[in-house]
């Protein structure tokens, strides 16, 4: 009987002080640096302190912005540089697309030239390696 008696005015007691400091537990509290010293307190931090450190999710954030600046970068092609002459526009050339797709059509390599690095569709290269009509106007 007198262990429970104990027993009982320990969990009162307990009772008491978890009513008394249930209060406390409701705030969180913040981590201040007061000269060189970590203080925890229920209130805000005195001014002239150092920014709180970012959360989880404003580091999440600020690293998809990050990468997606790297990939917008990434993916715009240096610009190419080439070692042949660029073919002249049609106003320079006299040429222009006509509909014309194959090497028997052309008069000229220089012709050829400029339909193949200008129109769509034509048939002038057939090993793709760049030159038309190889083995006709272009010898």
């Amino acid at each position: 009987m007198h262990h429970l008696t104990h027993l009982a005015r320990l969990v009162a007691t307990m009772a008491l002080l978890l009513q008394a400091t249930s209060h406390c537990l409701a705030a969180p509290a913040n981590k201040c640096v007061i000269d060189g010293q970590v203080t925890y307190q229920q209130g805000p931090c005195p001014t002239g302190q150092a920014r709180r450190p970012p959360t989880v999710d404003e580091l999440n954030a600020l690293e998809k912005q990050r990468r997606a600046a790297v990939t917008t970068k990434a993916s715009t092609p240096p610009p190419t540089t080439s070692t042949s002459t660029p073919t002249p526009p049609a106003a320079l050339t006299g040429f222009r697309c006509d509909g014309r797709q194959h090497c028997s059509q052309m008069k000229s390599c220089a012709e050829a030239k400029y339909f193949l690095a200008h129109c769509p569709g034509v048939k002038m290269d057939g090993d793709n390696d760049g030159s038309p009509c190889e083995l006709d106007v272009c010898r």
